[in-house]
């Protein structure tokens, strides 16, 4: 039983000052002013200190990019064929990767991880707490546009060379296995497995998270596909979102942006800027920062939220954006993403806004338990 009694607390919708919140078997029992409570409760000081939600990354691959060993170790991308949707990351994260302990000193306390972009359909991501409490086993199909050529030599089957026959292979399994779901047929058991967890994209049973990061032609061809199949899904990086800003609005897609702060590699990185996110809220976009882990560090989420405050969007706004977004897109809403009765207590403490790049990180709290505090 904890008592976190006042300072400022932002809840995810409203700032309470010299707020209260009440925490009792890993729940939050009360968000609001300060009031009398049981002398049982530890109490933790917020007094001029600023209390928020755990964040939360809708984009990332920790557990599965091992921490500290090159990327051919990594249990990321799986060359069997352009079509994997069986491979699970729960069958290969690493909860003792240090980038946990990380992410969790960085205030991050819940992740989706999963699969990379090297397949077009690569496999089944998952969601957990940063202490290694998974959420959801099976969160989300992803699966990525863009020419994949150069895969085709570490595989028997043959990817994909341009934009558009990554295109026409994600088109055409969706009906091959439309057509099966309407007309079941024998099928060998991997084949099986495969149609199943693709009927559950194409039932809404699972999220579809769709990788695209090279240019506006992706993002337009995207959008015609989730409206084909009618996906409940979302487009993440979306470099050059700020040129379709208008049609993602219009066809009420989630967008989660980055990594901002990435370097433009090479020509297909012609789109990025970090002001994409604010242009695209601007224009009514529900939209959430990602880290990519590794591509930027887990435990640097909320840096990432600090450049898109630079880039002209307030400090709540894009508090959001590492809170109760994500938490909605990855419908897990109802558990993290704010500070409410009944949710998660994934709790922050900071010496001021998160935001605001001097602010310090000194307790976190996930599940009621605190498992970060500053020396």
């Amino acid at each position: 039983m904890i008592a976190i009694a006042g300072g400022t607390v932002w809840t995810g919708f409203e700032v309470i000052e010299d707020g209260l919140i009440l925490v009792k078997d890993g729940k939050i029992s009360y968000a609001g002013k300060r009031k009398r409570f049981d002398s049982r409760y530890k109490v933790i000081d917020a007094k001029g200190k600023f209390v928020c939600p755990g964040f939360v990354d809708a984009h990332s691959h920790i557990g599965l990019i091992p921490e500290g060993l090159d990327w051919e170790y990594s249990d990321v991308n799986d060359f069997s064929g352009p079509i994997t949707p069986q491979m699970r990351a729960i069958d290969a994260i690493d909860f003792f990767d240090k980038a946990f302990s990380d992410a969790i000193s960085g205030g991050v306390t819940t992740v989706y991880t999963g699969p990379g972009s090297a397949n077009v359909i690569g496999g089944v991501g998952l969601i957990t707490k940063t202490t290694g409490r998974v959420l959801v086993e099976q969160a989300a199909l992803k699966m990525a546009l863009g020419p994949k050529g150069i895969r085709e030599y570490k595989s028997k089957e043959s990817y994909p060379t341009t934009r558009m026959g990554t295109v026409a292979l994600l088109r055409n399994t969706f009906l091959e296995v439309k057509k099966w779901m309407e007309d079941p047929k024998e099928l060998d058991e991997s084949k099986k497995i495969q149609y199943e967890l693709i009927s559950k994209v194409l039932k809404r049973e699972m999220m579809a998270k769709i990788h695209l990061s090279t240019s506006p032609d992706e993002i337009n061809a995207v959008l015609d596909i989730i409206k084909e199949f009618n996906l409940d899904a979302t487009i993440d990086h979306v470099f050059a979102g700020d040129l379709l800003a208008e049609r993602i609005k219009e066809s009420g897609v989630p967008v989660v942006y980055g990594p901002a702060m990435i370097s433009k590699l090479y020509s297909a990185f012609r789109y990025v800027s970090d002001a994409i996110p604010v242009k695209l809220c601007h224009a009514g976009v529900l939209v959430a920062l990602m880290t990519d882990h590794p591509v930027i560090p887990q435990k640097h989420l909320r840096l990432l939220g600090s450049v898109v405050v630079r880039n002209g969007l307030s400090y709540d706004e894009t508090l959001k954006m590492i809170t109760i977004n994500p938490a909605k897109m990855l419908k897990i809403d109802d558990k993290v993403g704010s500070i409410s009765p009944n949710k998660d207590a994934d709790i922050l403490i900071f010496s001021d806004h998160p935001l605001k790049v001097s602010s310090r990180l000194l307790i976190a709290i996930v599940d009621g338990e605190v498992v970060f505090q500053q020396p």
